[in-house]
């Protein structure tokens, strides 16, 4: 669930294949040579301290699991990679001398997103070059650097991300998990989470829970949606670009478009920066011509990649709360409350509006 600009799952996440550093950045001294596997399984376990989720089960299959899949595989670990809220990823080289990236999840919680990946068979996916079910261990081609690192400009990210979207829709429908509802889902997050990470946010948690009662009201199965396709999951492919770690449910192409929407936090909270009266109007019609490129490009409908992109942003505040990543939260929820408080000011203006031309006051749609 997942990804953006400085994590790696829902956006304001995603490092995509950048490199973590130098030991001295994990605490060891300059000069000291540490054990890439060391450094990656010392990762998971302050993954899990800074975590008020417990993921102390998959830290451990991490440790145990790692050392003997990369012997076995006959593998070199080069380094660490930036990751989301899952296991480190490791920059392997196979015996053979190809480049390839090892990620290892607890056995069953990446089965589907291998299967959407091989019937994809590389398009608008990257290949998956090597996978072990019983042992959760993934091997895939080594792909460049991220959308992030070439742009952070919402409507430039569109143009890349809606063209390999549309080649992995192509997966068939029978590949994808098929059970999920997910403004359901995500409507048990806003439930479950809010109470506890968005007592600051209250008025974006609402609006949140409302377009999520809408949207649960009337999902629909349209293609195997990739699910989280933020710019950290877009890596450079040479003169090309593909996804990596899909979800693979069944669900709507306006999903997927509202999680693309759902980024851009640093561009959206640079409006408010300036200090200037109506930053909220300005960042608002910012993200609403986003929507429109995007609705556009994929032939969807505006209004649905609106709701689902703002649901995805409060929802992946909270959960980033939730997994320890505070930083990285506090922007995806402020940018929730900025474009919340300008609807319901723009709400406002319009229902006073509204009663001075005696206009019934259902008439008016406010921000939607």
């Amino acid at each position: 669930m997942l990804g953006g600009e400085g994590l790696g799952g829902r956006s304001c996440v995603g490092v995509g294949s950048r490199g973590l550093g130098s030991e001295r950045a994990h605490g060891y001294p300059a000069g000291v040579t540490v054990d890439p596997i060391e450094l990656a399984i010392a990762q998971g376990r302050r993954q899990a301290e800074a975590s008020d989720r417990d993921i102390t089960g998959a830290v451990d299959h991490f440790a145990t699991v790692l050392r003997p899949t990369v012997a076995r595989w006959g593998l070199q670990v080069d380094h660490l990679l930036g990751g989301g809220a899952g296991m480190p990823t490791l920059a392997v080289t196979t015996a053979d001398g190809r480049p390839a990236v090892l990620k290892i999840a607890e056995p069953g919680a990446m089965d589907h997103a291998v299967q959407v990946m091989r019937a994809a068979h590389g398009r608008g996916y990257v290949h998956v070059l090597g996978w072990d079910p019983s042992h959760g261990a993934l091997l895939t081609e080594r792909l460049g650097a991220d959308l992030w690192t070439e742009s952070t400009n919402l409507i430039d990210q569109a143009r890349v991300v809606v063209p390999l979207l549309r080649q992995a829709w192509e997966v068939p429908l029978g590949v994808g998990r098929q059970d999920e509802n997910k403004a359901q889902g995500l409507a048990g997050i806003l439930e479950n989470l809010g109470p506890r990470y968005g007592n600051r946010h209250q008025g974006a948690v609402a609006r949140a829970r409302q377009y999520a009662e809408e949207l649960a009201a009337t999902e629909r199965p349209e293609v195997v949606c990739h699910g989280d396709p933020h710019p950290g999951n877009v890596l450079r492919r040479g003169d090309r670009w593909a996804l990596i770690d899909p979800d693979g449910f069944v669900g709507e192409r306006a999903y997927d478009l509202g999680v693309v929407l759902r980024d851009g936090c640093r561009e959206l909270l640079a409006e408010r920066s300036t200090g200037e009266r109506g930053s909220g109007d300005a960042a608002y019609r910012r993200l609403r011509e986003a929507s429109r490129l995007l609705a556009e490009l994929a032939g969807d409908d505006e209004d649905r990649v609106w709701r689902w992109g703002f649901v995805e942003r409060v929802t992946t505040g909270l959960y980033l709360a939730w997994f320890g990543y505070a930083e990285e939260s506090g922007r995806f929820l402020d940018t929730a409350a900025l474009l919340a408080a300008h609807c319901e000011h723009r709400g406002s203006t319009l229902r006073r509006e509204a009663r001075r031309a005696e206009r019934p006051r259902h008439t008016v749609e406010p921000c939607d």
